[in-house]
């Protein structure tokens, strides 16, 4: 008599009803979570390199009023480095939340950096808005500004944006280097 192996029994497992609502639920909220992203992309190009900002009503996945805003751009080597700021709207007042730089090619969104605010309060980055030049092959050059309130801080804060270039000897031009964000 032969004996066949012993396998445990086969158990299929049906997701319950919960789940897939849930799942629906995610689905149907992802593309309404940027509607006005969604709507500029869907005319061609992201907005992120196209627009100079859009606001985004409260709903499913923010609680609360999220604006972009379009800080200034610098642009090296055939590509756009667009800078931006996100802020919260919580009544009547608008609350940091982040700072990015967006590099596009034309209308098409390459890359995104997020640049976390230092402090600079009494530095040249707060002081001035002129070009600096911490070496002759090095720029830091001004972008531009906005000013938000920053949770847990009882006064507002002017937020400045730099680009940072090195000079190439061998192209004779100026190239992205980085960016950084610094809170005044």
């Amino acid at each position: 008599m032969s004996r066949r192996p012993i396998t445990a029994p086969t158990i299929r497992h049906r997701p319950s009803a919960l789940l897939l609502a849930l799942g629906l639920l995610l689905a149907l909220a992802a593309p309404l979570a940027l509607p006005g992203r969604a709507s500029a992309r869907a005319q061609g190009g992201d907005p992120l390199c196209t627009t100079s900002g859009w606001s985004v009503p409260p709903g499913i996945n923010n609680p609360l009023a999220v604006t972009w805003s379009n800080i200034g751009n610098r642009s090296n080597a055939g590509y756009a480095y667009r800078y931006w700021m996100t802020q919260e709207l919580s009544g009547s007042t608008n609350y940091y939340l982040t700072s990015f730089v967006a590099k596009c090619s034309g209308g098409s969104l390459i890359s995104t950096t997020t640049l976390p605010p230092t402090s600079g309060s009494g530095t040249a980055a707060c002081t001035s808005t002129a070009d600096r030049y911490p070496t002759p092959s090095d720029a830091e050059r001004y972008v531009g500004q906005i000013t938000s309130w920053q949770r847990g801080y009882l006064t507002r804060f002017t937020f400045r944006f730099w680009h940072r270039e090195w000079f190439s000897v061998a192209s004779l031009r100026w190239n992205y280097g980085s960016s950084f964000v610094v809170r005044c």
